[in-house]
């Protein structure tokens, strides 16, 4: 009965630590540069990108990931000579598959489901600015395919690209010119595993 006991003590902690040396977690911060795309005359701009990620390496080649992001994303455009700038807040849920083509370069694609946090527009005119809530002007849900890639430096830390192809409409109310609104951004970020 000891031996049994032991046999099986020791199995668990073989596989717990092969599953320990396969799976990692960590955080990551980085940029968006972001567009909406179809939206008349808009421009890209930046914002913030940060959360938190996990990944289970299954072979020398592939690995499946996933992250909990918060991003800002949004666009820049021109209204009868007002500087309009939407900043639209999301927590994004992209789950990829990462192909390795050397040991720590790795090709990612995947899906990226998005809910809507908040929506704000800010108008710069005759001197002064304006902010506004639009939040209600946006579906609650994005959704895009990320592409990229990552290289992990000794082990912790991983740099990683990506751009995200939005294909969910995410404006409610749109005329004729502004109709089918996509996200579209491109994220660099650093990201640090534990």
């Amino acid at each position: 009965m000891k031996k049994t006991i032991v046999t099986l003590v020791a199995l668990l902690a073989i596989c717990g630590t092969s599953f320990a040396q396969d799976f990692g977690w960590g955080v990551k911060v980085g940029m968006n540069v972001s567009d909406m795309s179809k939206l008349s005359g808009s421009d890209a701009k930046t914002g913030l990108t940060a959360g938190v990620f996990a990944d289970y390496r299954f072979n020398d080649w592939f690995a499946v990931s996933g992250d909990l992001l918060f991003s800002r994303e949004g666009a820049k455009f021109k209204d009868d000579g007002d500087k309009v700038t939407i900043k639209s807040n999301y927590l994004n849920i992209p789950i990829l598959a990462n192909f390795y083509v050397l040991d720590d370069l790795a090709f990612k694609i995947g899906i990226q489901p998005g809910f809507m946090l908040s929506g704000k527009a800010k108008t710069k005119t005759g001197g002064q600015e304006y902010s506004q809530s639009i939040t209600d002007n946006f579906h609650t849900v994005d959704f895009a395919f990320p592409v990229g890639v990552s290289y992990e430096l000794f082990d912790k830390i991983i740099l990683d690209a990506r751009y995200n192809i939005g294909v969910a409409n995410v404006l409610k109310v749109a005329d004729d010119s502004n109709s089918n609104v996509h996200n579209n951004y491109f994220t660099i970020s650093v990201g640090y595993r534990f």
